[in-house]
């Protein structure tokens, strides 16, 4: 391996024998499984039987890298810069290093209790921290020149597992927003969030980003209207009468579609330098304004 992958290898080494961690709620599904209220004994009935159909997903669990692993092993991540092959290298020289070797588990009441480390464990672990997927050099320097270090490692785990296949227009687009994007203004991790999923949402072929902005606006105003008219019939009957009259209503959160629409504008603005509003003037919009029974409701369903 590259000395970069070396530092890699080592990175990983060093964060696992520190414990592994499990949330609360983790530890709390794990010992009703397992029938046992104490972690330590749960860990080790999890221990002796880790291929159980029941053990083996609290198994993976607990070798599933969270967010401050992914912080603390970005730096070396991204500086090995790794293909598929690489990052495979990766988990196999990590596994050879630990297998057999009892790790420590932090508990959740204080101390810790062993673990004994699979080679499959470990390289379940390395693979989920997606060393392949490193986001390209030139975001990763806007990133660098733009944003404390702590920040940008924060941004670049976040685009590392967007499961993004990165092309020069997805790029150019993200380039573009976290360069003019103002980090005492703009929420920069919902921002870069909602970008990688509206960029995966487009898919891999050709991107026109006026045009993907404008379709992605108006699907979430039709979501927005069908938010608030859920929102009126709420408001005016229980769920039990509206299921007497025969209506059904599909749930869209109204307040996490006016997130996202901000979110747009905001983009609309940093990349196409225009409101978000002003991307259908002059073109031809496209709009399902859905069913009507009567005039009543086509006048309402009409923007």
């Amino acid at each position: 391996m590259s000395a970069a992958q070396e530092a890699a290898c080592a990175a990983v080494v060093r964060r696992l024998t520190a414990g592994l961690e499990l949330d609360a709620s983790a530890w709390d599904a794990l010992c009703s499984v397992l029938g046992e209220g104490d972690a330590a004994r749960a860990l080790a009935l999890l221990a002796a039987d880790p291929e159980c159909c029941e053990n083996a997903p609290f198994a993976a669990l607990l070798f599933s890298p969270g967010r401050a692993a992914m912080l603390d092993l970005e730096p070396a991540l991204a500086a090995a810069g790794l293909d598929p092959a690489g990052a495979e290298q990766l988990a196999v020289a990590a596994a050879a290093r630990l297998t057999g070797r009892s790790l420590p588990v932090l508990l959740p009441g204080g101390g810790a209790a062993a673990y004994p480390a699979a080679a499959e464990d470990v390289r379940g672990y390395v693979l989920r921290l997606r060393p392949a997927a490193t986001p390209p050099e030139g975001l990763r320097a806007v990133l660098a020149r733009r944003l404390p270090p702590d920040a940008a490692a924060a941004l670049a785990v976040t685009l590392r597992h967007s499961r993004l296949d990165w092309t020069p227009e997805r790029e150019f687009f993200l380039a573009t927003l976290l360069e003019r994007a103002n980090p005492d203004f703009d929420d920069l991790p919902g921002l870069t969030a909602w970008a990688a999923g509206f960029l995966d949402l487009e898919g891999p072929g050709p991107f026109d980003p006026r045009a993907a902005l404008a379709g992605r606006r108006q699907a979430l105003e039709a979501q927005l209207r069908q938010a608030e008219a859920a929102e009126r019939a709420l408001s005016v009957g229980s769920f039990e009468t509206r299921m007497s009259q025969g209506l059904r209503l599909g749930h869209v959160h109204g307040p996490d579609v006016r997130r996202e629409l901000e979110f747009l504008d905001r983009a609309c603005r940093l990349v196409l330098g225009v409101a978000g509003a002003a991307l259908e003037a002059g073109g031809v919009a496209v709009r399902d304004l859905g069913a009507a029974e009567d005039l009543e409701e086509l006048l309402r369903l009409m923007p």
